[in-house]
């Protein structure tokens, strides 16, 4: 199958982005970066203790036999926060699927922040997601994901036609999560049981690797369970000494990203970096 490098035409992209980032005369920059369409990078910002790096994506998003990969390596003392600035949308397959494989690794005394926007797939969207983490010990890791329902304002509520989301999460190349969720019209019904006072359901996710987390209490867990409301149900739990997991479904997108940004605060008095502004609307 032939694959154009433009949107110029209505052929599938095969985009790729790669970014290392180093240490370097007392602050993190950018070894080495690569980036294709539909990857767009952002001028880097520094604000003291991490570097900023926003992707966009100048498309209207990403559509049938797309293929992306994404790689991201921190290496020693080196902090960065990775985020993009808008919604990804992923369209209806007229065949092969979206496919994405992400690849995330942290060297000893490493930060890396993923803190993405929501991920919107339209009615007959197809996506196959890949992500891979590594973490070395003594690294630092603090990885979000969102998924909305569909797009609600046209309607388009699980009307999706396949979502396979695979995570792999090593502690020093020793597994500690392999997670696969095959998300269908079959398996909608009891993967997204909702309260019934709810619509539909957004859904939210936070990985977190840190040495300080051995410290971390049942109060401590309590605590971030105890930002659930009417509108909004939070769970935390420890995968081993230094990861835990915190997963958030919310009635709307709002409540979920205030669930969201209010994990992040609390975990911030633990793990200084996460003050970093990542400079959202």
């Amino acid at each position: 199958m032939m694959v154009e490098s433009t949107r110029q035409t209505a052929k599938a992209v095969s985009g790729r982005l790669s970014v290392v980032a180093v240490r370097r005369n007392g602050r993190t920059c950018l070894d080495n970066i690569f980036c294709s369409v539909p990857f767009h990078i952002s001028k880097p910002y520094w604000d003291g203790s991490v570097l900023l790096l926003q992707v966009a994506n100048p498309t209207a998003g990403l559509f049938s036999g797309d293929q992306l990969s994404c790689s991201v390596q921190v290496k020693e003392n080196a902090a960065l926060l990775f985020t993009n600035q808008g919604a990804s949308r992923i369209h209806p397959s007229t065949g092969a699927g979206v496919a994405l494989e992400q690849a995330f690794g942290v060297s000893d005394k490493g930060w890396l922040e993923i803190f993405p926007e929501l991920l919107i797939p339209y009615r007959g969207a197809s996506l196959t997601q890949k992500t891979v983490v590594n973490v070395t010990a003594g690294g630092r890791a603090y990885l979000a994901e969102m998924l909305a329902p569909g797009r609600t304002a046209a309607g388009e509520i699980y009307a999706y036609e396949k979502l396979d989301w695979r995570f792999q999460l090593f502690l020093d190349d020793r597994p500690v999560v392999i997670e696969r969720a095959n998300i269908s019209p079959e398996t909608i019904p009891w993967m997204f049981a909702k309260p019934p006072h709810w619509q539909y359901i957004y859904y939210g996710c936070v990985w977190i690797v840190a040495p300080e987390l051995g410290a971390m209490s049942s109060d401590d867990f309590k605590r971030i369970e105890d930002l659930s409301c009417d509108e909004c149900l939070v769970g935390a739990s420890r995968l081993v000494d230094t990861a835990i997991v915190v997963k958030v479904v919310g009635a709307s997108s709002i409540p979920l990203r205030k669930a969201l940004q209010s994990i992040r605060s609390r975990m911030a008095a633990m793990l200084p970096f996460l003050h970093s502004d990542p400079h959202k609307l």
